[in-house]
């Protein structure tokens, strides 16, 4: 299944969690932290991506002898596209 948000098209992925979980995801619904179950869910796995990336990053910095300060530059550099 595939819905559009905004002008993001969003496929639908299943997953079985722990009941301890599925609890934790409902209390934060239940709070108003979070609109949906697909809500949490996403934001998790933004999170995990980008601590995946940092670690990565910050392992190539030490491999490579950089500062971060240095390895933040060259990344500024890649994205400004220079």
């Amino acid at each position: 299944m595939v819905l559009k948000m905004g002008t993001k098209s969003l496929k639908s992925v299943q997953a079985r969690v722990s009941e301890e979980l599925y609890e934790e995801i409902d209390k934060r619904i239940e709070s108003g932290m979070y609109a949906s179950k697909s809500e949490v869910i996403r934001e998790a796995l933004r999170k995990l991506f980008a601590e995946q990336s940092r670690n990565f990053l910050r392992e190539l910095a030490e491999e490579k002898d950089l500062s971060e300060d240095e390895m933040l530059e060259e990344w500024i550099k890649v994205r400004e596209g220079a």
